[in-house]
């Protein structure tokens, strides 16, 4: 059933990114793309792919801190590595779940118990979600001034609960697997190993201000590289204007149910820059640059990693029993 599963998710992923992306491309105006596409200064591709390559270190930072907690495995340009292996991974086959396993493939590698390497990758993405959320929420009431009221309201609705599920109920989830943990019928070496990760990671509270400012600058990096291209291409909008709808627009590209967040984010981010006044078809190449900004960026940043033997080989293990 899973094995099913599997075989429909993909061609899935590839009818909805193609599928949205064909519906904005019949409702573009092809001509006003071509002027605005000419007109774009790429000059301002530099400082893009400053950032979003700081972002990645900063990534790579993150999984470093996530990785060693408890014992060191791994040095930081290890963990770059790793971190730039999966978005690699990510950027070059259509499967998200690939760079999931290439990252947690390494870090056993590394030495890194099961439990740790899944939890370590489950935290990182929880971050990355947690610092998206955290953004949405700062900005939300900004986004009154541009939404029908009921939009308005179903989008704070969301927000707020993902907000409760990151802030209330994971610590809270957290808590009674620590409580309970013992009592189940489980394996005691990977239990003990298991609770005692957590209990390291939930009780340094250094670590865990450490891990969330982190977070929360790696995406401001790459909201800053997203102003960068808007500006580029001719968008005359403010950061804070930008800032009111790039977090929410992020957030939805970010979910994996498309081909690495092609047609869900121009889909979003034409709708969410339309509502600052943005024509469509500047707010189309602008994501369209950030798509291709990432790819690059992940691709000159991971030619150190496809040089390297041990983590271009398990990248091929992990791809191979796809």
């Amino acid at each position: 059933m899973l094995k099913k599963l599997k075989n429909i998710q993909t061609p899935l992923k590839i009818f909805i990114s193609l599928g949205i992306l064909a519906l904005l491309f019949f409702k573009l105006d092809t001509t006003e793309v071509t002027k605005v596409a000419k007109d774009i200064n790429f000059v301002f591709w530099l400082p893009a792919i400053a950032l979003t390559l700081a972002q990645f270190f900063l990534l790579s930072l993150r999984w470093n801190i996530l990785i060693n907690i408890g014992q060191n495995r791994m040095t930081y340009f290890e963990s770059l590595q790793v971190t730039l292996a999966s978005f690699l991974a990510n950027t070059l086959f259509i499967a998200t779940i690939t760079g999931i396993a290439v990252k947690i493939a390494l870090a056993l590698q590394y030495g890194a118990s099961v439990f740790k390497a899944v939890f370590a990758t489950g935290i990182d993405r929880f971050m990355t979600f947690f610092a998206l959320v955290i953004f949405s929420a700062l900005f939300l009431p900004a986004l009154s001034n541009y939404l029908d009221a009921d939009i308005y309201k179903s989008t704070a609705i969301y927000i707020g609960l993902f907000l409760f599920l990151i802030v209330v109920l994971t610590p809270l989830m957290i808590a009674l697997f620590i409580k309970k943990a013992p009592k189940l019928g489980l394996s005691k070496g990977h239990l003990n190993s298991g609770i005692r990760y957590i209990t390291i990671l939930t009780s340094n509270r250094k670590t865990l201000i450490k891990l969330i400012s982190i977070s929360l600058a790696a995406q401001l990096f790459f909201f800053l590289a997203i102003y960068t291209l808007g500006l580029g291409a001719g968008v005359s909008l403010s950061i804070l204007q930008m800032m009111t709808v790039v977090p929410i627009i992020t957030l939805i590209a970010s979910l994996p149910i498309s081909i690495g967040g092609w047609g869900i984010r121009e889909g979003a981010f034409v709708y969410g820059l339309s509502l600052l006044g943005v024509p469509m078809e500047q707010a189309f190449l602008v994501s369209i640059q950030t798509g291709l900004i990432s790819m690059l960026t992940i691709i000159l940043a991971g030619i150190p990693v496809m040089l390297n033997e041990k983590n271009l080989s398990v990248a091929k293990t992990c791809l191979s029993k796809k």
